[in-house]
């Protein structure tokens, strides 16, 4: 269960591409937009600062990414800079300050300094886990629908080869 974090945020990934969420996973309360720099570490060493458009549940004070956006976002920025990193495991780690943010559009930051004016995530952030729909037998449990793997966030196979 996610707890209460003064100043940060709880954080959940949604991994559906074709399921928005409008509703809190929490308190299905509906849910608004916020639009906040994400500090997301991509292995092996590499960290992005993403202005992204989350949902966003003010009661909870939690952040509803949805993984294909993010992964989208993330290609396209590594596409002609180091498209060796797309398809590596990458950790969505809490806010960034917008007015940092803002100075780092502008002027280097050190991965330090960037972590210096970060607020983590309140627990470890989860994926969302939908229930496949239909009519169930009393007491027979809704099976899970598994995501489906991502289109772009995935290893070229030259690269592969390359390996």
């Amino acid at each position: 269960m996610l707890t209460e974090n003064p100043g940060g945020y709880n954080f959940i990934l949604n991994p559906y591409p074709t399921e928005r969420i409008s509703r809190c996973p929490l308190c299905e309360g509906k849910t608004g937009q916020k639009k906040i720099p994400l500090l997301i570490h991509v292995d092996p060493a590499r960290l992005i600062a993403l202005n992204y458009t989350c949902r966003y549940c003010g009661p909870c004070h939690l952040l509803i990414g949805h993984t294909h956006e993010i992964e989208h976002h993330m290609t396209e920025a590594f596409r002609h800079s180091t498209p060796e990193l797309i398809g590596n495991r990458y950790l969505v780690m809490g806010t960034v300050e917008k007015k940092y943010w803002r100075e780092g559009l502008t002027e280097f930051k050190t991965p330090t300094e960037m972590i210096d004016h970060t607020t983590t995530f309140t627990d470890s952030y989860e994926d969302i886990r939908l229930h496949r729909p239909g009519w169930y037998k009393d007491g027979q449990e809704q099976p899970v629908m598994e995501p489906p793997p991502s289109c772009e966030w995935v290893k070229v196979e030259s690269e592969l080869e390359n390996e």
